[in-house]
């Protein structure tokens, strides 16, 4: 009987922990600038494989070179699909073998050359894909002290990759950059054979690694999208779960005439809630200027970390902004 009455107690003291939590959350998705000054004006990106031999033994793979070329495409097309202001339509790649000795004379950009290839399809974003060293580990083993026999087979697959972007229309190298990672594929089981068969062939793990270095990269040089989470305050007086409830249904702006007769409330920590709301209610709508000046007077009215974070994520935020009008139109 105390067991059941405790529980009950336990049950009753967590919903109204629950329902009582000052603040609640709200998944955004922002977007973030390319880490290179990838111009907003642009006529069509096309990418560039210049590695043909991967066996070093100055011949060109054409089956391996096929293989990986069309890899990254995809991977950049996927990419692209799900980044800021880029059009998938306007991406193309560079059939052929194309020489590296003609794009690069004495380590410099043939412009003649991106001339050449923008007159066909006018082009002007050049993705180039200077050098790429794969390197490959495979490994099997038995573990004969367990029972029954169980079976290994493990593979690892480094990838180094040397890129460039070029710019034409300003003539100018917009990005330099090594990549590197490295793959793995591990299989285990008690019968031999069904380890083979569960292990990807190395064909299939090339065109593996080679889509996610060219998705790693897009990630790198186009604007993209990213999730994050704020906060603002549900409790406070009737009039805050109101304004939360409209929030909740992404009316923002109704809910922000609430929280606004409360932002120069008697009750400091009333009117320092009700200008965070306002904050959020600013960002939600577009107003970042707006959104970091309610923060700012949040935490003048009330010193809290909350809002001093938020106070960083905004002046960051316009930061981002300010680089984004230049990559998006």
């Amino acid at each position: 009987m105390k067991y059941r009455l405790l529980t009950l107690i336990l049950v009753i003291f967590s919903f109204i922990f629950q329902n009582c939590q000052p603040l609640t959350t709200v998944q955004i998705e922002t977007i973030v600038p390319a880490n290179i000054e990838f111009p907003g004006s642009f006529n069509k990106v096309v990418f560039i494989n210049l590695e043909k031999d991967l066996n070093n033994d100055q011949k060109t793979d054409t089956l391996l070179y096929k293989i990986i070329t069309q890899e990254m495409n995809n991977g950049f097309i996927d990419a692209i699909k799900s980044t800021a202001g880029i059009d998938s339509s306007h991406f193309l790649y560079m059939k052929g073998f194309p020489d590296k000795n003609v794009v690069y004379k004495d380590d410099t950009i043939s412009w003649q050359f991106l001339e050449k290839i923008s007159n066909k399809s006018n082009e002007d974003i050049f993705i180039i894909l200077d050098s790429l060293k794969l390197s490959m580990n495979n490994e099997s083993y038995t573990d004969n002290y367990s029972y029954p026999v169980e079976y290994f087979k493990f593979r690892e697959l480094t990838v180094h990759a040397f890129w460039s972007v070029f710019d034409l229309g300003d003539k100018k190298r917009l990005d330099k950059y090594y990549y590197n990672d490295t793959l793995y594929w591990e299989k285990s089981g008690y019968l031999k054979v069904d380890v083979e068969k569960k292990m990807p062939g190395v064909e299939q793990s090339i065109r593996e690694a080679s889509y996610f270095t060219a998705v790693d990269y897009a990630n790198r040089i186009f604007p993209g999208w990213q999730l994050e989470r704020r906060y603002y305050f549900v409790t406070g007086n009737k009039d805050f779960r109101v304004a939360a409830e409209l929030a909740k249904n992404n009316r923002w702006i109704e809910a922000a005439v609430i929280w606004g007769k409360y932002t120069s409330d008697i009750d400091k920590e009333i009117a320092s809630r009700a200008c965070f709301n306002m904050a959020l209610a600013s960002e939600m709508t577009g107003k970042i200027n707006e959104a970091l000046a309610w923060a700012e007077k949040s935490e003048k009215i009330k010193r809290k970390s909350r809002t001093r974070y938020y106070v960083s994520v905004l002046k960051i935020r316009e930061i981002q902004i300010e680089k984004l009008e230049k990559q998006i139109y």
